[in-house]
């Protein structure tokens, strides 16, 4: 084993010009007169980092315009045989270097500066010249900008040499850590951050990185580090990795979640150190549906290779990717697996122009920022063994290095890639509810397309998987057996290249075929087409799994918006707004309405509307006409366009006719944003299948809830007759609020619709939310008492994951109710109120603290709800920021509150002169329970 050797056995006089001057060193030229110096800084910028008090700068002896070179005495190779030295300055590997040479001025070894006088450590493996007598030579005959090269602290036989793992590579990552904030590059045994959402949490406990699972019998892949698309990412600093400038190959495995849109043409950055505008630098990436590309910089062009379709990357599994520049040769190389898949042809002249960038590991240098507040173009899901190799590989080392890989794995071939979404994430996340449903990471909006199949409730919802933030939008899937209690799936739907979807897979929903096979029907995105919205349809690929995990898309759109569609006389369909299907079957025919609008022929809206279609198979559908077209002048809340129709079975009146409720979450294309995913209206009215004809009982929109966050209404009929609705709860944070949050919104609980003896909608949450309740009840009083009497045995009822049952009989109280998440001190808390003279259910939400809300004032909500015999029962939810409280199962006020004080969990009843008939006080458990 190579004996070390200590600095004084180096017998290098002067190796760090720490005697102030030139000693043991020669010169030719003017270029390093008066170059000793123990400036710590360079007077624009700071600072050199050099060891000791002196060193080596070009630029003192006069700028940049001398020449010459200065030349150590000679010593004696020993210790490891292992040269290193400090340096930075120009680049110009020609003109301006520091190399370790022969006596005879042979150069073995060189190295030229970064344009940065920042220095950085240059390490040379020498031993095959152990025992020898060498010198190291400073040059300098570059005169014009950056024509000056620094040097200090040069160390002979003291460094270790690179063990075999590292020899050839100029930067290695293998990511064994398996926990940290930090992984080790291991060439150089430096730690580099990584940056994490959670790393200084704002919302919960700080908490690590994601790691993958450690596995032995996934060999090198054990244990990978797992971006979680808009958070994560390896940094280290642009002087830090010496990058070949005359070819290079980059190397590592990565198993992508999904594929991110692709936003101003940049792929998600594998690894990079890139200035594309300025031609610099390099860039591994994957950009929309798979398709992955390499591109180097030369300063004067960007040489970019992409793969073909065929070797695009799939989700979910790993793969191993190469990227060789090879300019002797003439071209970029790409490697998948091992096998070349894509070559272009670049000029042998061509050389790495090193961006004075950060090398970066799953973040571009250069991201597209959404809202403000997100960069985008970044990977999501595994990474690990990331190589950077000093040379251009051949097509046999690429391959023998992925054989090399593949022998470590237990089976000799490709480990799972297992990295579901953990929602354990969150833990400690004192505003994510835990017992309505929320997607297990980042962004969800509206549920849709419930289905019951057999035995189970299937929910689909919108989804983006790269971050808390609407893009890249496809479909979550999540399935119960009592619609309280969810277990997560994979995505059913995403984007894809080649199908009717390539853009988007928007709100739908579901039924079942003639065989009793359930069928999705969604928005498919297409920006290549106008309008960019129809319905596509999918299929199970194994309908007797019971969990429906994969879905594949019909190769056609069965729906297509046309301007000509015949909405009425004087008028035209408002083109390009077409989306969100809802379908339902009876007898031998389905129906389908799609949410859209009204225009005048001159183009002034008119309203909402839902359209209808319909069919016998499924993918071939004959337009019927609107099925209602809204007022949009008369009633500006409803709407310039009818998003997410829901029209459910409530019960036959008492001449046997079908009784339907029509939902509709109005869209504002054309203004006032104000109004935007706040409200769902209803009417109620009778159905005639036959005629195709609706029949509401009045024009005239009411409001489901009177809180601003229930929208995006969706339903089904289960196999108990219930009309169910979904809903999504908008959380109104502010986008800072939801990168640190790391999620976004969440669903309602689940509704079961009614017609109430005057034919009006009623509502009430599904009785299986009583499967939540965790124990006995905090709180139990089932005869009448004084709201004093039942405010003392509160006092000691405390959360903010509660079901209260609560009747309250009005008596002489003009305003009476319930306070939730309240305070000790009352400075913070919900109100939820009956005013008595107004006829009014309402909340107030002027203490309830809005720590991260975008809303700076939450104000006042109320609406009208008549008492039944003087009572108001209230069924309430709290369930962290969420508040939920169903009045008379007729009406409802879905809210949120951010309390800022931790001690904000207290319930308390007001109202003197009312009755307190029963409340009823469980604490709940989690939906994942």
């Amino acid at each position: 084993m190579t004996q070390t050797a200590s600095a004084s056995e180096t017998h290098l006089t002067n190796p760090g010009f720490e005697s102030g001057d030139l000693s043991g060193w020669t010169t030719t030229g003017t270029a390093f007169d008066k170059a000793v110096t123990d400036d710590p800084g360079w007077g624009w910028g700071c600072c050199f980092n050099h060891e000791g008090t002196y060193h080596l700068w070009g630029f003192a002896a006069g700028g940049d315009a001398p020449t010459g070179t200065i030349t150590s005495e000679p010593f004696t190779l020993t210790g490891t045989g292992m040269v290193s030295a400090l340096i930075s300055g120009g680049r110009n590997e020609n003109d301006l270097y520091a190399a370790l040479t022969t006596l005879d001025g042979t150069v073995l070894h060189k190295a030229t500066g970064t344009e940065d006088e920042a220095y950085r450590r240059v390490t040379w493996d020498a031993r095959e010249h152990l025992g020898e007598q060498l010198r190291i030579t400073a040059v300098d005959r570059a005169t014009g900008g950056w024509g000056h090269i620094n040097l200090d602290d040069i160390r002979v036989g003291i460094d270790q040499p690179p063990s075999p793992e590292v020899e050839g590579l100029a930067a290695y990552w293998d990511f064994t850590e398996g926990q940290g904030a930090a992984t080790t590059e291991r060439v150089s045994q430096a730690a580099d951050p990584i940056s994490y959402v959670f790393n200084d949490a704002v919302y919960k406990p700080d908490s690590d990185p994601l790691w993958g699972t450690k596995s032995e019998d996934d060999g090198v892949l054990s244990g990978a580090l797992l971006f979680d698309g808009y958070s994560t990412w390896v940094t280290r600093a642009a002087a830090q990795t010496q990058l070949p400038t005359d070819g290079m190959t980059v190397e590592g495995w990565v198993a992508p979640r999904a594929f991110e849109w692709g936003d101003d043409g940049k792929p998600s950055a594998i690894v990079n150190q890139q200035d594309k505008g300025a031609r610099r630098g390099f860039s591994l990436g994957v950009g929309r549906h798979g398709v992955w590309e390499f591109g180097v910089g030369t300063g004067d062009t960007w040489y970019e290779t992409k793969v073909p379709k065929t070797a695009a990357l799939a989700a979910g599994k790993w793969a191993h990717l190469a990227a060789v520049f090879a300019p002797s040769q003439g071209t970029i190389r790409l490697y998948l697996n091992g096998e070349q898949v894509a070559q272009t042809a670049i000029p042998t002249t061509a050389r790495l122009a090193k961006a004075d960038v950060p090398l970066i590991i799953g973040r571009h240098n250069q991201p597209t920022i959404i809202n403000g507040t997100f960069a985008v173009n970044m990977f999501n899901g595994l990474i690990d063994q990331v190589k950077v190799h000093t040379s251009p590989l051949d097509p046999a080392a690429v391959a023998a290095g992925h054989q090399r890989d593949m022998q470590t794995f237990a089976s000799g071939s490709i480990p799972q890639a297992r990295m579901a979404m953990d929602r354990s994430r969150y833990d400690g996340d004192r505003y994510r509810p835990s017992y309505h449903f929320t997607a297990p990471n980042h962004w969800m909006n509206e549920p849709h397309a419930p289905i019951q199949v057999k035995d189970k409730y299937h929910l689909f919802y919108q989804h983006n998987s790269h971050g808390p933030y609407w893009h890249n939008i496809g479909w979550g899937h999540a399935v119960s057996e009592d619609l309280v209690h969810w277990r997560d799936l994979p995505p059913a739907l995403t984007p894809t290249a080649d199908s009717v979807a390539p853009d988007g897979v928007w709100s739908g929903d579901s039924t079942l075929d003639e065989n009793g096979v359930p069928v999705l029907l969604f928005t498919a995105g297409n920006d290549s087409q106008r309008p960019n919205q129809a319905t596509g349809l999918a299929r199970p690929v194994d309908p007797s799994d019971p969990d429906l995990v994969e879905w594949k898309m019909h190769p056609t759109l069965v729906t297509s918006q046309t301007a000509d569609l015949d909405v009425g006389a004087g008028r035209k369909v408002r083109y390009g707004d077409f989306r969100d299907p809802f379908v339902w079957k009876e007898g031998d025919t389905w129906f389908q309405l799609m949410g859209s609008g009204v225009q005048t022929t001159s183009g002034t809206d008119i309203g909402g509307t839902a359209l209808l279609y319909t069919s016998k198979n499924l993918t071939d559908w004959t337009y019927s006409g609107p099925l209602m077209v809204g007022d949009v002048a008369a009633h500006p809340k409803t709407g310039q366009v009818w998003e997410l129709p829901t029209f459910l079975p409530i019960g036959k009146d008492a001449q046997g006719r079908q009784r339907r409720a029509l939902l509709v979450n109005p869209a504002f294309p054309a203004g006032p944003g104000e109004y935007s995913s706040k409200y769902v209206y209803y009417w109620v009215g009778t159905w005639d299948a036959q005629a195709r004809r609706w029949t509401p009982d009045t024009t005239e929109p009411r409001l489901m809830d009177y809180g601003d966050h229930f929208t995006g209404p969706s339903g089904t009929v289960d196999d108990k007759g219930r009309s169910l609705v979904f809903s999504i709860a908008q959380d109104r944070r502010t986008e800072r609020a939801h990168y640190d949050a790391g999620w976004a919104h969440n669903a309602g609980l689940p509704i079961e619709l009614s017609m109430r003896s005057d034919g009006d909608l009623g509502f009430r949450p599904v009785e299986e939310v009583s499967r939540l309740h965790a124990g006995e009840p905090l709180l139990n009083i089932t005869e009448p008492t004084s709201v004093n009497d039942a405010n003392t045995r509160l006092a000691n009822v405390k959360g903010d994951m509660l079901h209260i049952k609560l009747t309250l009989e009005r008596g002489s109280a003009d305003t009476f109710g319930l306070d939730v998440l309240r305070s000790p001190g009352d400075e913070e808390r919900t109100r939820l109120f009956y005013d008595a003279p107004a006829g009014q259910l309402g909340v107030d939400r002027t203490r309830s603290g809005n720590n991260s809300s975008a809303e700076p004032n939450f104000g006042i909500h109320k609406g009208p709800l008549t008492l039944s015999n003087g009572n108001l029962t209230l069924d309430v939810f709290l369930d962290r920021s969420m508040i939920e409280a169903y009045a008379n199962s007729h009406k409802s006020i879905t809210t949120r509150a951010y309390p800022f004080r931790q001690d904000s969990l207290g319930l308390r009843l007001f109202g003197d002169g009312s009755v307190v008939k029963s409340i009823t006080v469980w604490k709940m458990g989690k939906l994942t329970d």
